[in-house]
């Protein structure tokens, strides 16, 4: 058994049982990534992937369990030569970070331009991700962090970090009704026709409770992911529209925007990494930039906390509130 067999495996799950694409994201050949696989499929004398004809078209149940251990091992790996790159290149390497557009967008610029001046001779890499329609955010990639605006299960193998606290706005067409109103009520905004995001998300749970606490039913006409197709049908008229209070910041002259302050809590965004990730200096550099009360010392601090216990942890502190 060979690591790089086991480098094979897992990179052909993550490029969707693709040999050919993952051939290509390796710089290698189809066949010599077929042979790797197979000989390694002889010597534990299991099948490790089904197959349709010459096609992948996913793992088996014993090969799913294969590909999760070899993901592990490579984790190790990798943490080894971060080990040793600490001490010979502490001011080189690579960073991989996957996040939203609209955090991407807003929030991150200021903190990689610090870094890329700090840092130059180590190379960033941003991939951008999206919740689905079950709330899920975190990437299937390689990557070192995730900033994410959505809750994340807790997971044995995750370190999970309040990064951030945001905020809901409402944003109206220029000649509605209520684009006048200071004080908006949430029994105003039960009787219109709202455009918001999808029903297990962070902000969408906050404004559901936030109506059902009162007795109220919303009526959403239009969800989606995106605040910039949210932004679209509101600036139509659609209806109107709950977002988060960063994707605001820019706006059609044809829409005004109401805080939701009060009305609906603030919700947490998470720094997430994997527990087998060895930090460099500067990724603790990146990481207290973007969010100051995450330092060296708090990190390894609160590492060996739950989730639960790490929010309990930073109630009392001053997190970032983006409006």
């Amino acid at each position: 058994m060979k690591l790089q067999q086991l480098r094979y495996i897992r990179e052909i799950q993550r490029n969707g049982y693709n040999i050919s694409l993952t051939s290509e994201k390796l710089f290698t050949s189809q066949p010599g990534i077929s042979k790797q696989v197979a000989l390694l499929e002889g010597e534990l004398g299991v099948q490790i992937f089904e197959r349709q004809g010459k096609h992948l078209s996913g793992a088996t149940e014993i090969g799913q369990q294969i590909i999760q251990e070899a993901s592990k091992m490579l984790e190790i790996e990798e943490k080894i030569k971060a080990i040793s790159a600490s001490v010979t290149a502490p001011d080189r390497g690579r960073m991989n970070i996957h996040t939203t557009n609209a955090i991407a967008k807003f929030l991150l610029p200021e903190t990689v331009r610090y870094f890329m001046n700090k840092y130059p001779k180590v190379s960033l890499h941003m991939g951008t991700i999206e919740p689905d329609s079950r709330g899920n955010t975190l990437p299937t990639g390689p990557y070192d962090f995730s900033v994410v605006a959505q809750e994340i299960d807790e997971q044995a193998d995750l370190t999970v970090l309040p990064a951030y606290k945001w905020s809901l706005s409402l944003i109206l067409p220029l000649n509605h009704p209520l684009a006048d109103v200071e004080n908006i009520t949430l029994e105003q905004l039960a009787q219109e026709k709202l455009i918001s995001y999808e029903l297990k998300s962070t902000g969408r749970m906050a404004i559901d409770d936030a109506f059902a606490k009162r007795g109220l039913t919303p009526t959403y006409i239009v969800t989606a992911m995106d605040a910039e197709v949210i932004k679209e049908y509101v600036r139509l008229g659609v209806g109107v529209g709950l977002i988060a209070s960063v994707a605001t910041h820019t706006m059609s002259d044809s829409i005004v925007v109401r805080s939701l302050e009060g009305l609906v809590p603030d919700c947490y965004a998470w720094l997430c990494y994997s527990k087998n990730l060895f930090l460099q200096q500067y990724m603790y550099d990146f990481i207290a930039k973007f969010a100051p009360h995450l330092t060296r010392t708090m990190i390894e601090q609160t590492a060996h906390l739950s989730k639960a216990e790490l929010t309990k942890w930073f109630e009392d502190m001053n997190l970032m509130t983006y409006r």
